[in-house]
């Protein structure tokens, strides 16, 4: 199972951008012109925001099974992961529409779309790796082990995420 797993991370690794789009946003074909992209903005940060929002239920089961081992203390951690959590999806769900159409008054430039493109490629990246940190947190914790690094890892995955999101907005505002 694991080789499998493995084999499948390795073609995801080597998936273009392009590529994570079509499987993140299922029957969406690519970019066509300028408003297709401003669509097709809203609907992957939409997906992503999503995607964080599974990470709530592993959130209350990591505090339920905190509960369950006389740890609730450790939950004050948690709770500051989950702040993390909703401020990027938030954030996703909030921002403005991005890619410029052929009318707005400021326009994107080519050079500035494939940076955008980086960045959320990035975060296309970046969100999948948060579920699997979070599923790894969860299993930590059913586990009733040591959650520190765990918690430590997913707090900074998320501080990145919204921190690269930031840089992004701020690339469109430009």
């Amino acid at each position: 199972m694991d080789e499998l797993k493995s084999k499948l991370d390795f073609i995801k690794s080597k998936e273009s951008f392009f590529e994570k789009i079509k499987r993140i946003i299922p029957g969406y074909d690519g970019y066509v012109n300028r408003d297709n992209s401003r669509e097709l903005d809203t609907l992957l940060r939409n997906q992503l925001a999503m995607k964080l929002e599974h990470n709530r239920k592993k959130i209350r089961d990591t505090i339920s099974y905190f509960s369950k081992n006389n740890r609730l203390f450790q939950a004050t951690d948690i709770d500051k992961i989950e702040k993390k959590n909703d401020t990027a999806i938030a954030k996703f769900r909030s921002a403005a529409r991005g890619y410029s159409g052929a009318f707005d008054v400021v326009k994107i430039m080519d050079d500035k779309l494939s940076k955008i493109y980086e960045f959320d490629s990035y975060l296309l990246t970046a969100v999948e790796e948060i579920g699997v940190l979070f599923d790894n947190l969860l299993s930590v914790s059913e586990q009733n082990l040591d959650t520190t690094d765990a918690e430590t890892k997913v707090s900074k995955a998320l501080g990145d995420l919204i921190f690269k999101f930031d840089e992004r907005e701020a690339l469109l505002k430009q």
